[in-house]
């Protein structure tokens, strides 16, 4: 019988010697999580829980709401008063508008929980409102 090279490899691989016994044990893996940040956790809440930590609306973002018909994004500033915010960031484009309506109505992460329904309505309500008013 001559040299079968398969066979030298396939036992220095049972063995654990060989490259084949390198390619099939799997690298340890170490993953490291940051330590818990008590202030951390706590502004997260406060910007991530509805109606908690309320904040001053700009005055840009007041004055749009002064600009809408009254109590149109009454539960929206109330509980979500950073949508406003963006809003205002993006109101003198349409086409980033658009972006801002679809991204907040149209789930594009999983495991997302979405708005109350009345904010919901609001939302769509000003949608409509503000596609309505730009020029054809």
């Amino acid at each position: 019988m001559g040299f079968n090279p398969f066979r030298r490899w396939a036992s220095e691989a049972d063995n654990g010697k060989g490259d084949r016994a390198l390619r099939i044990s799997a690298p340890e893996v170490k993953v490291y999580y940051p330590k818990p940040d008590a202030q951390l956790d706590a502004r997260w809440v406060e910007l991530r829980n509805p109606g908690s930590g309320r904040k001053e609306l700009s005055r840009d973002a007041q004055a749009l709401l002064d600009m809408l018909p009254a109590k149109l994004l009454e539960h929206t500033a109330r509980d979500f008063p950073h949508l406003i915010e963006r809003f205002v960031a993006n109101w003198s484009s349409p086409q980033a508008m658009r972006q801002v309506f679809d991204s907040l109505t149209f789930e594009t992460r999983t495991g997302r929980q979405g708005f109350p329904l009345a904010v919901l309505t609001e939302l769509t309500e000003l949608r409509e409102r503000y596609e309505n008013a730009q020029p054809r």
